[in-house]
């Protein structure tokens, strides 16, 4: 199967009794992707996918069109610590030993157990609440008296985990915010199952499924190309945006532009420090906040907000891949064109 495909990574463990346990795979196309798209994974082992009863846990992250990407696919027929230590291990070593800036799971005590044995880099996340956590959090605990309550200070303690207001400082941090990325992609993957299937069949329907996925991505970069989205305001920042980002990702910035016309207001300049300081009026939050000026600070500003919301460029995905030799794979991203329309008629019939 390598040997076929460019840039094909497959590895396996098995029982003692010479069982297959824990295969797990992934192509020139999906290392490329981890390599341009890999800041923020989502991994979530939800259910069993053929007649062995293995569960199938797909490592998933989003494109520049915030669409869902599979990563690394793995089967395993034991949900354990062992068993997710050696998924995580080796899905890294498919994707070069490149870690990512974070990996999103559930509360699954085997996964909690062997991320931090795999991941010495990546922050563990699994789960997200509302802002102004704090404030909120010790006042709950005063009005139901549970600030002494382990299980509440152990919550508190591992915040970082799981409180989205905690992952401002992270790159990427925006992307994902709870395990619905992963839930979404089994949602996907379930139209190509079949539990009473065998593994062979299994991985055909996978490679329906990730053939249409991709053609999915491919019909949306095309579209980007071909066409311009309607532009707004007409100020120069949004043009310029529509001419860098992906459409979907221009969509999300353009109401940024929009909401920023529409409600924020300038109050005034002062200087502080040899610095020039405005107030801005939100005046939908009923707030203000104090902007200090200096030199770049708007890219500055701008870069941060893109980094931890995952704002792409249109030609993102253009970067080189290698083999597992290390060798430039110039022809990863190549499918039969066939084979995509095959795909799609099966997913539409299923």
């Amino acid at each position: 199967m390598a040997v076929n495909r460019p840039g094909f990574f497959f590895d396996y463990d098995v029982d003692s009794d010479g069982s297959l346990s824990k295969p797990i795979w992934a192509d020139g196309i999906a290392r490329r992707n981890y390599s341009v798209f890999g800041d923020a994974v989502s991994f979530d082992p939800t259910y069993s996918t053929n007649k062995y009863d293995m569960a199938f846990t797909p490592f998933t992250g989003v494109n520049h069109h915030k669409r869902s990407v599979t990563f690394c696919g793995a089967l395993v027929a034991h949900e354990d610590a062992d068993s997710f230590k050696w998924v995580f291990s080796r899905s890294l070593a498919a994707m070069g030993g490149k870690e990512p800036k974070y990996i999103i799971t559930d509360q699954d005590p085997g996964i909690l157990k062997a991320v931090p044995l795999v991941f010495k880099t990546a922050r563990h996340r699994y789960y997200i609440k509302a802002t102004e956590f704090d404030a909120k959090w010790e006042e709950i605990g005063r009005e139901h008296t549970v600030n002494n309550i382990d299980w509440f200070k152990e919550m508190y303690a591992k915040r970082k985990h799981w409180v989205m207001a905690h992952c401002r400082d992270l790159e990427m941090g925006g992307v994902m915010w709870t395990t619905q990325r992963s839930e979404s992609e089994n949602s996907f993957f379930k139209r190509f199952e079949s539990k009473s299937g065998t593994l062979v069949e299994f991985l055909l329907r996978f490679d329906s499924a990730m053939d249409q996925q991709r053609h999915t991505q491919k019909k949306l970069d095309n579209g980007n190309i071909h066409t311009s989205p309607k532009i707004s305001t007409h100020l120069a920042i949004e043009v310029h945006g529509a001419q860098v980002y992906s459409h979907k990702v221009f969509e999300e910035f353009q109401e940024e532009v929009k909401y920023s016309i529409d409600t924020c207001k300038s109050r005034g300049f002062s200087e502080a420090d040899s610095l020039e300081v405005t107030t801005l009026r939100d005046a939908n939050r009923d707030r203000n906040y104090q902007i200090h000026l200096k030199q770049l600070v708007a890219a500055e500003c701008f870069k941060g907000k893109a980094l931890y919301a995952g704002i792409w460029c249109k030609d993102a995905i253009h970067t080189k891949m290698f083999d597992c030799n290390g060798e430039e794979a110039a022809d990863v991203d190549i499918i039969d064109g066939k084979q995509i329309a095959m795909s799609v008629m099966w997913s539409e019939i299923h």
